[in-house]
């Protein structure tokens, strides 16, 4: 089993979580949705592609900033108000992405990769996301516990399904955005529910896939 594995660097990110209002909250890691976003940008896709992503990684600190917040006052009254609102932003922020899909999929990322001309972001558009390196690992399904492999430690922080989870690992529940549709004007998202489990967790049964480099892989559709 193949994946395309990148490591992106950010310096500052916002994943701005749903209906945070009056302080613009962000998720640890980017969500599904965000990161589906960006891959669909770098293909120039038109329509969703089936695709699977499992995410993981780090920041240094969080940091708060102040923006201006716009809203009508009412639907008679469509005059603008402008009020202060902080917003949390990640500090020195490090993931790795692994993606599975189909091989002219993969090819169409790489490409995309390759041939850019403009700039890529992972969040807000203003969060630039450099792509330090890419390429294609081998994965590998480990057993561990029975007498087979060793339990292993979370490297880094990630994102687990909880369908998923290992037993006795716990973490932050979250119902994160992966696609939506289309009803009666409006987009219906699609959700998923998942944990986001710390570094320094062990694993000591079940089933797990690592890539070549010993990293971690839990896809959000498999």
């Amino acid at each position: 089993m193949k994946a395309l594995k990148l490591n992106i660097y950010q310096q500052n990110a916002t994943y701005k979580k749903p209906f945070a209002f009056k302080v613009a909250e962000t998720y640890p890691l980017p969500p599904y949705s965000t990161v589906k976003g960006l891959l669909h940008k770098i293909m120039n896709a038109k329509e969703f592609i089936p695709l699977a992503i499992s995410i993981q990684g780090s920041f240094e600190n969080i940091c708060f900033n102040l923006q201006s917040m716009y809203s009508y006052k009412s639907r008679k009254d469509l005059s603008v108000t402008s009020v202060p609102s902080y917003v949390h932003m990640l500090y020195n922020v490090n993931l790795i992405i692994h993606v599975c899909a189909q091989s002219n999929i993969i090819d169409s990322i790489i490409k995309g990769i390759k041939g850019s001309e403009e700039y890529f972001s992972l969040g807000r558009k203003e969060d630039l996301a450099v792509i330090e390196d890419f390429k294609q690992v081998d994965l590998e399904e480990i057993i561990i516990g029975r007498g087979k492999a060793d339990p292993y430690e979370i490297k880094l922080p990630i994102y687990i399904p909880k369908k998923q989870l290992p037993p006795g690992l716990s973490g932050i529940n979250y119902r994160l955005n992966w696609k939506y549709t289309i009803q009666n004007e409006l987009r219906v998202w699609e959700r998923i529910d998942t944990v986001y489990v710390e570094s320094g967790n062990v694993i000591d049964s079940g089933t797990i896939l690592l890539d070549e480099e010993g990293d971690l892989v839990f896809f959000n559709e498999r």
